[in-house]
């Protein structure tokens, strides 16, 4: 059954089963009420009768002609009496003298009184032998049925002798007449009562209907992603549940409307911040590329180094060998000497080019840390997007909240509302879920960035301390080659110079084999900072990824919202 079969159902169905209630009851009331006021005026009539005769003093009596007396009033010609309470009330009066018809104004058809005809067995035996009063609803006077009332007639002074009875009957054909008309009237009332109600439940019905289907199609629309829809102003001006759907559907149709050009606007704003975060992240990578090459050719350098320390230590292991035997070999002394001189200048072009390098590798890790600090503020701008979205993912989980309320509550007219509430739950879902995985990705991006920054601030220590020690090298080798000049100047004091040369060589042996260390140092250094940039590298390129990922969801939150359509 539809509404408006259910409608008509309670309001015609009480109606009818009240109208025939209704209907039955006043028939048998009004019956048994004509029945009652019939019987009481029969009644009133017979003891009317009685009285009438009774008010003559004496015995009843029979004389031998047949006539009954009381006293001296002779009852067998009581015409004129029998003739008035019928004009009077109309309705015909029989003296009964035992069980006999002495006296009455029932005519036949030929207009005679109809007399010495007998009572019937069962009002003898009730009314003569039992002295009861009796109605009875069908007494036959010559075919004619009548409502009759039988009253006892006790003998003067007494009351146990019963010498007859009175009658008092009316036509039972013209009373129901009455009755049936009467009852006619009542049900003609009760059955025009209840087609009105028919009538007005009918149209009453048929309007709840319409604007209810009026109502679910608003709502379906609103499902269907129209948001456009309108509403008939007479619907949302009505005080009924009707209006109360009317006006909720606009107030839903305006909040989505609201939600769903705020959400629009919020999708823009997050693909602009992930093309913003994809292109810093791609920039960020080119730039770690750079510092990745850069880096390589430290490792590259800081390995020659280490060779070129080694060769020098050698090389000084050989100068103190011709130390020692200075005396026996002047001549291979000034060999040497020459050898020694060149060895120095290489290892000071070397030291030259060490300094260089160092401060190559400086400028190149502060260029990194720079980055890497963009990098960081990348991260905080993330943060605050990720935050903005998951705001926008709770109002929209809010919204569905509310809309499932809605939904619970309209019934099965709420249909429409569940559906709008299981959309915008998967689109919360879906942002609270690309939110995280932002924020987890930010979190890593962040940890990586602050490991690089400290990674930098150790090589930047250990680039410092090298470049010092280059700077010892570096005047310890011009030492070395100002003591060279003044051997090769001063041969023939060689001699005499021999052991100041030896302790010079110590010293020399001393520094060149710190210098190896450094430069060591220095290779396992840059080496690790090479393998720092690669993490650094990779990082960035989880972060672009992660930026195609956001575009994606922004795209696809976009699609979503394109189920709607909004002016």
């Amino acid at each position: 059954m539809n509404l408006k079969k259910k409608i008509l159902a309670i309001t015609i169905g009480p109606v009818l089963i009240l109208g025939i209630i209704t209907i039955l009851f006043t028939v048998t009331m009004v019956k048994n009420s004509m029945m009652d006021e019939t019987k009481d005026a029969l009644k009133g009539t017979a003891a009317a009768t009685l009285a009438a005769y009774d008010q003559n003093t004496g015995d009843y009596l029979e004389t031998s002609n047949g006539d009954i007396w009381k006293g001296s009033y002779n009852i067998s010609k009581s015409e004129n009496l029998v003739d008035r309470i019928k004009d009077n009330t109309g309705m015909d009066v029989t003296f009964f003298y035992g069980d006999k018809r002495i006296m009455t104004s029932a005519m036949d058809e030929n207009g005679n009184r109809i007399l010495k005809s007998k009572a019937g067995d069962v009002i003898v035996e009730k009314v003569l032998n039992g002295g009861e009063e009796c109605f009875s609803e069908a007494v036959s006077i010559e075919g004619t049925l009548n409502y009759g009332y039988f009253m006892p007639v006790y003998q003067n002074g007494s009351d146990t002798d019963i010498v007859g009875m009175i009658f008092v009957g009316t036509n039972k054909h013209d009373k129901d007449a009455v009755i049936m008309r009467l009852l006619g009237s009542i049900v003609a009332a009760v059955a025009a009562i209840m087609l009105v109600c028919l009538i007005v439940s009918t149209k009453l019905a048929s309007t709840i209907s319409r604007n209810i289907r009026t109502s679910i199609k608003a709502v379906e629309k609103i499902a269907a992603g129209n948001l456009n829809v309108q509403v008939n102003n007479k619907l949302l001006k009505s005080k009924d549940e009707i209006g109360d759907l009317s006006r909720v559907t606009i107030t839903l149709r305006d909040a989505m409307q609201r939600t769903i050009l705020e959400i629009n606007q919020n999708v823009q704003k997050l693909l602009e911040a992930s093309s913003l975060l994809g292109t810093a992240a791609d920039n960020t990578n080119g730039t770690m590329n750079k510092v990745r090459s850069a880096v390589n050719r430290i490792v590259e350098n800081s390995a020659e180094q280490a060779e070129n320390s080694k060769s020098t230590s050698e090389h000084m292991r050989l100068m103190g060998e011709n130390i020692t035997e200075t005396s026996a070999e002047v001549e291979a002394l000034n060999s040497n000497a020459e050898f020694m001189h060149q060895s120095s200048e290489k290892a000071a072009e070397t030291l030259s080019n060490l300094q260089h390098i160092n401060s190559e590798v400086e400028r190149i890790i502060g260029e990194v840390q720079e980055q890497t600090n963009r990098t960081n503020d990348s991260v905080q701008q993330i943060h605050k997007a990720t935050a903005f979205i998951t705001s926008i993912a709770e109002e929209t989980d809010l919204l569905s909240l509310n809309a499932s309320i809605e939904a619970a509550r309209s019934g099965e007219s709420g249909r429409g509302f569940a559906v709008v509430a299981e959309q915008i739950k998967k689109l919360s879902e879906q942002s609270n879920q690309s939110s995280s995985e932002i924020e987890e990705t930010a979190m890593m991006l962040s940890e990586d960035s602050q490991k690089a920054v400290e990674i930098m601030q150790k090589m930047q220590e250990i680039i410092v301390s090298q470049s010092e020690s280059m700077q010892d090298t570096q005047k310890v080798v011009e030492e070395v080659v100002a003591q060279i000049a003044n051997s090769m100047q001063s041969i023939q004091q060689i001699k005499e110079t021999t052991e100041h040369l030896a302790n010079v060589r110590n010293e020399v042996l001393q520094a060149v084999e710190t210098l190896s260390n450094i430069a060591q140092d220095s290779v396992s250094g840059t080496k690790k900072t090479y393998e720092d940039t690669e993490e650094v590298v990779d990082t960035f390129k989880q972060v672009y990824m992660s930026a195609e990922q956001l575009r994606e969801i922004a795209d696809q939150l976009a699609g979503s919202v394109q189920y709607f359509h909004v002016e």
